[in-house]
């Protein structure tokens, strides 16, 4: 995944903790319209410098927690993840696995 698509999925992720919506964080930054902020959020740019330290301000958060995006995985990421574990468990653990996703996907 790109750059511009993890910071776009990590700002949408900040900005809905926060409760608020594009439009009112647009305002917060002082972008001129909320389409700044869902091409932000899209993944079509990374935002200009002077509005980095505007959108940690609005969020309230580090500029660093704008980029942590370690938690962020694609779908196929997560099967590897999930694949390399089985892997390594045992037949008895797999069974008790398999039955709590079982009782989740009854969820």
């Amino acid at each position: 995944m790109k750059l511009t698509e993890q910071f776009g999925k990590r700002l949408k992720e900040l900005r809905k903790k926060a409760g608020l919506s594009q439009q009112g964080l647009a305002e917060l930054v002082g972008m001129e319209s909320s389409n700044n902020i869902s091409k932000l959020e899209a993944g079509e740019q990374l935002p200009k410098k002077e509005n980095l330290e505007k959108l940690c301000c609005a969020l309230n958060v580090e500029a660093n927690e704008l980029f942590n995006f370690g938690h962020l995985k694609t779908r196929e990421e997560l099967i590897k993840i999930l694949n390399d574990r089985f892997q390594k468990m045992s037949l008895k653990d797999l069974q008790y696995f398999k039955k709590i996703s079982d009782a989740f996907l009854e969820l």
